[in-house]
């Protein structure tokens, strides 16, 4: 699979484009002084940021979809787009130049992402499922990575230290380019089958709806708890560092438990995947809450990142097999309405935790685990999961290259 130059270039360009994204906040942090920064427009970046990225991947799969032999290159304009843009950043004098750099560089992520994970499944199409979770992986790797290598740069070298950051995406943008001279020099042995026009029954239609209805549920509980983690134990006492490292922890599991979810999914089939862990999440993150010894909570905390954040592959793979449009523009149907949905649920959560206990409502949220394992009883159920459908140029290189 590493050996499969489509793959790895997909999935370095994931890492370093999440790099990037995860740098943005520490990097308003360090400008607010100099610049006379106010919480309130650091907030709003930030928040205009993330939706720009996600609302923006629908669209740009749309177009993907319609330039199958140049999807590559514009993965690699996104990660170009994003060095630039940050670059921009580093160097801006002031508020006013600052912000439009820093907004536009969402757009080279959110082009980046669904041609990202349509190229990633469709590359090792015999091994879909772990596919998509080590392309998800690379990209969590570089959300842990990003603000760590922004701290060190920006404590040696100040705001121009985060310059040679940025524009070391070009490494990754470069194999980019190169996997897809190296898809065009290759031609198919054999042409991806035919799909049998889908038939919209109202059985269908009900299913589709059990599929969205998850996904809402799970991208909530997984938002919820990266946003309320560090606060709720902040209010039982806790140090910053104590419950800094919890949530950490948290989100570090669940990169694993997306590699180990795909592997899963490819052994026992994608249904298995989704139900099980769903289910076991439950009394995972109700320990998390209950217990009381600092290990045992570390241990459930740990346990619920990996049984919730590994959904997260396997339900991207999913859309991408049965929403009624292309592989790219179900990518990022997928990602953009994950991202806004788990904004929401969290916007919800924590107005009803003003009203009745930010414990009573975390407690709640672990509990929708149940009937989230109830919807996904719905999905399509195989031995192994399909291979997905692929498309010039990523099948060229999947037939030609592929382990």
């Amino acid at each position: 699979m590493l050996r499969n130059r489509v793959f790895t270039a997909v999935v370095g360009g994931h890492f370093m484009v999440d790099v990037l994204n995860s740098v943005g906040a520490v990097l308003l942090a360090v400008l607010a002084g100099p610049l006379g920064l106010s919480n309130q427009q650091i907030g709003l970046a930030l928040t205009v940021y993330t939706l720009l990225g996600a609302l923006s991947q629908p669209l740009f799969g749309w177009i993907a979809d319609r330039l199958p032999g140049r999807t590559l290159q514009l993965a690699a304009f996104g990660v170009v787009w994003m060095a630039l843009c940050y670059t921009g950043v580093a160097l801006a004098p002031n508020w006013t130049v600052l912000l439009p750099c820093f907004l536009l560089a969402a757009l080279g992520s959110g082009l980046f992402h669904p041609i990202g994970t349509a190229s990633a499944a469709a590359a090792v199409p015999d091994k879909p499922a772990s596919a998509t979770a080590i392309f998800f992986f690379g990209g969590q790797a570089g959300l842990a990575v990003g603000p760590l290598l922004a701290g060190i740069v920006l404590a040696a070298a100040g705001t121009p230290g985060i310059v040679p950051v940025a524009l070391a995406a070009i490494v990754p943008a470069g194999v980019l380019l190169l996997a897809q001279q190296t898809a065009r020099s290759r031609r198919a042995t054999r042409a991806a089958a035919p799909t049998a026009p889908r038939v919209w029954t109202a059985l269908a239609i009900a299913l589709l709806l059990a599929f969205i209805a998850l996904v809402v549920v799970r991208s909530s509980i997984q938002a919820v708890y990266q946003s309320f983690l560090p606060k709720l134990f902040s209010d039982r006492g806790w140090e910053p560092t104590a419950y800094g490292a919890l949530a950490g922890t948290f989100m570090a599991m669940g990169a694993v438990g997306n590699v180990l979810n795909g592997w899963m999914a490819d052994r026992f089939g994608m249904r298995a995947a989704t139900v099980w862990p769903l289910i076991l999440s439950v009394p995972a993150g109700l320990a998390c809450f209950l217990v009381t010894p600092l290990w045992a909570i570390f241990i459930a905390g740990g346990l619920a990142g990996m049984l919730i954040g590994g959904q997260h592959s396997i339900l991207v793979l999913y859309a991408q097999r049965i929403l009624p449009v292309k592989q790219g523009l179900a990518s990022g149907l997928i990602l953009g309405f994950t991202f806004a949905t788990g904004a929401i649920g969290t916007l919800l959560s924590g107005t009803l935790a003003d009203l009745i206990g930010l414990e009573t409502v975390m407690i709640g949220v672990t509990l929708l685990g149940l009937p989230a394992a109830a919807l996904a009883l719905t999905l399509p159920g195989r031995a192994r999961p399909a291979a997905v459908p692929v498309t010039a140029p990523t099948a060229t290189a999947a037939t030609a290259q592929s382990d």
